[in-house]
């Protein structure tokens, strides 16, 4: 596992960003990946950097796949660079790939939910 991987969260960062990107392009590039929670685009005054952005997806799963997909693509008119954002606090244990057969109980069973 890469070791980048290991701080892995639902945040992406989003470098070398079009100075004119949208918020719209963003999504649009990378929607198909999952549901996409919140957008923040920053634009540092020219020669002050590239612009750049976050993007928090739904869960852990959906932003590794766009990471996966999307690093060196071409948004708007540069390659992108991909890494994973800063972990939000958070009492919530995301845990993947369940069946639909899956039940509440069954979870609460595995993970002890009494407390």
């Amino acid at each position: 596992m890469p070791e980048d991987d290991q701080r892995a969260t639902r945040n992406l960062f989003i470098g070398n960003l079009d100075h004119n990107v949208s918020e719209v392009e963003l999504r649009r590039a990378f929607e198909k990946y999952g549901i996409i929670e919140e957008v923040v685009i920053k634009r540092p005054a020219r020669g002050q950097g590239g612009a750049y952005a976050f993007l928090k997806f739904q869960n852990l799963d959906m932003a590794h796949r766009a990471k996966v997909a999307m690093s060196g693509r071409v948004v708007g008119r540069n390659p992108i660079k991909i890494g994973y954002g800063k972990a939000n606090p958070t009492t919530r244990l995301w845990v993947g790939g369940l069946g639909p057969s899956t039940s509440l109980a069954a979870l609460a069973r595995e993970f002890d939910l009494s407390n």
